[in-house]
Formats: C-alpha cells, structure tokens, sequence
C-alpha cells in the first residue's frame, strides 16, 4: 500500500493504492483473530451502554439529580479521554494482551459491581460509588480496546482500515445489544 499525493488546484488530494498483489483471503489466525477483537469491542460496547435503562430510576430513587446521574455517564468518556494516550504511550511494559486480559477483567467485575449499586442508601454514597465505579470500568474497557487496536493493526497490515471499520460493526451492535439487555434485566 502507498500513499500517493496530487495537487488540483489549491488542494492536495491524497490516495491511498491497495497493493495488487495482496491476498484478499483472510487466513484462519486472521479470522480467529478477528472474531475475539471483535467481541472485544462489542462487549465493550455492551458495558457501555448497559445502565442506561435502568440507572436513571436507580439514581432517582437514591435522590439523585439528572446532572449527577448524567455526569456518572459522561465520566466513563472523561476517564477514556484521559486514559487513552497514556495507556498508549506504556501498554508495551505489561505486554499488549495481558494490558487486553487485564482490561477486559477491570471491565467486567467493576460492570459487576455497579449493578450492586442498589444495594447502597445513602445518596453521597451512591453517587460516589457510581463515579468510582463507572471510571473504574471505563479504564478496564479503554485498556482492552487500546490493546485491540494495536492487536489489529499488527494482524492486518494489509487492511487495517477495513479491519477497524468491521470492529466498529461490532462495537455497533453493542450499543445496540446493551440497552436492550439492561431493559430485559431490570423489568
């Protein structure tokens, strides 16, 4: 693949030129390896949007008002915005799949532990908890997703691009999957 440049005018436009030689046939690693990134990010997606049926209510009945429950939600993109570049910059101490292993770990059990959260009465405590919590879950999710990208680009040198726009059907269909699941789980 290369990168070629024209010039029209007062713009440059880039091309990208698949080489022709390549194979388009994934191999099985390849599609194996597609398949665990790709419920990677789906799963993510799923404990992403899980609590949004059901913690609103939740955090209502604890007294809780919208900007603090829709704070909770926002602070998982704050912790990923955070966490992404440095998680980055030093995935390669931990290794990229024990950082994927462990990320995914720190995900679940703090998904886990935020669907004990109606188990706790008092408002302050509720709130911080969700906060802990919900950062804590999005530093385990951006830790597996950061290590997937990296996995993904070293499997499919040849189509990261359309590699990446699969795994982002995957994380779609989490989204999609995790709200409704979250609605069957709570009624």
């Amino acid at each position: 693949m290369f990168l070629g440049a024209k010039k029209l005018g007062d713009f440059l436009f880039f091309q990208v030129k698949e080489n022709k030689e390549r194979n388009s046939k994934l191999t099985r690693k390849q599609w194996l390896t597609l398949m665990a990134i790709g419920s990677v990010h789906f799963s993510g997606a799923v404990c992403v949007s899980l609590q949004a049926p059901f913690y609103p209510q939740e955090a209502e009945s604890k007294g809780a008002s919208a900007t603090e429950y829709g704070l909770v939600f926002g602070s998982f993109e704050f912790m990923a915005f955070i966490s992404s570049p440095i998680l980055g910059r030093y995935i390669h101490f931990l290794g990229v799949k024990t950082t994927l292993n462990l990320g995914m770990m720190v995900a679940a059990i703090s998904a886990m532990c935020f669907g004990l959260l109606d188990l706790v009465e008092t408002h302050d405590t509720f709130i911080t908890l969700s906060f802990i919590l919900r950062m804590t879950e999005s530093l385990g999710s951006t830790a597996a997703l950061v290590s997937a990208f990296s996995i993904t680009a070293a499997a499919f040198p040849q189509s990261v691009a359309t590699t990446f726009a699969t795994l982002e059907v995957f994380y779609g269909l989490g989204y999609i999957v995790g709200p409704t699941l979250g609605g069957l789980l709570f009624s």
